[in-house]
């Protein structure tokens, strides 16, 4: 199975907002789109989360505008986590999509060939941190004590990692032993995630954790302290799962939404006071 993994392209209902204030979103969107013009014998497209910036209609209906002929292209279905930016009510009233369950995003997508993608909703209402409710991880159990043939990847927005940054670290996914507790044993062969806006891997329960880098821009993890800085950048990861280990590569290029054109100048540095006062804000 090979997985083009996408995330966090923060689109945007009105057309002329800009990521803080330098990002056009829907441009680094469709640029990084153009940089894999000669992918192939992809089986599906997953898109782990803040696939909105504002959580309107417009956004998500910008989002399947540019993807859904992508993925068609590709010949590939293409599936669509909700993350901490996302409003999954809004998402499910404005995409006729058939396995959307209530106010929640938490389903089961088949592959053909018998390989299952699970989707689970972590986003908080007006919150930045990842969470799973009892009844979601019942509604997980469930699913996961029927393998499927081919497998399951299981797919998040909040990675079920502890984060590399201070920032990041504050709005992270809380209650990974009881997840992990859920996953042990299962057929879910790799799970996805985004979020943090950088490459990062890992694993829950002995399984594989990929996290891919933002689509928007990528965070700069190395050397942060207390602060969090963040490139111009986009990126995709390409996963292909077979008999053995996971292979996994990314490819990350200056951003084709760049109003400034310079992907050396951070498009946005937090010292550690606003570091802090963003986890008061929106951490738990």
């Amino acid at each position: 199975m090979r997985i083009l993994h996408l995330t966090d392209t923060h689109l945007y209902g009105d057309p002329a907002a800009r990521h803080y204030e330098r990002i056009d979103t829907a441009a680094a969107l469709r640029g990084l789109l153009g940089r894999l013009e000669g992918l192939a014998d992809v089986d599906v497209v997953v898109h782990t989360g803040d696939a909105s910036e504002d959580g309107t209609a417009a956004s998500y209906r910008l989002l399947h505008e540019i993807l859904d002929p992508f993925a068609a292209g590709l010949g590939a279905p293409l599936v669509v986590v909700m993350g901490n930016h996302d409003v999954s009510a809004v998402y499910g009233e404005t995409i006729a999509a058939g396995e959307r369950v209530a106010e929640s995003q938490d389903r089961v997508v088949a592959l053909e060939g018998g390989a299952r993608v699970v989707v689970l909703d972590t986003s908080v209402p007006g919150a930045g941190y990842g969470h799973l409710d009892p009844e979601q991880l019942d509604w997980l159990r469930g699913v996961l004590a029927e393998p499927a043939p081919g497998g399951t990847v299981l797919a998040l927005h909040h990675p079920p990692l502890v984060a590399a940054t201070t920032l990041l670290r504050g709005l992270d996914l809380d209650g990974l032993d009881e997840l992990a507790a859920v996953l042990a044993g299962s057929d879910v062969r790799m799970v996805l995630s985004g979020h943090y806006h950088h490459e990062m891997t890992g694993t829950i329960g002995g399984i594989p954790v990929h996290v891919a880098p933002g689509v928007t821009n990528v965070v700069d993890p190395v050397g942060a302290g207390e602060s969090e800085q963040s490139l111009a950048l986009s990126g995709a990861s390409l996963i292909e799962l077979g008999e053995g280990v996971p292979r996994v590569v990314t490819s990350v290029f200056p951003s084709a939404g760049d109003t400034l054109g310079d992907p050396g100048v951070p498009v946005y540095r937090f010292d550690a006071g606003q570091v802090a006062a963003i986890v008061a804000a929106a951490g738990r």
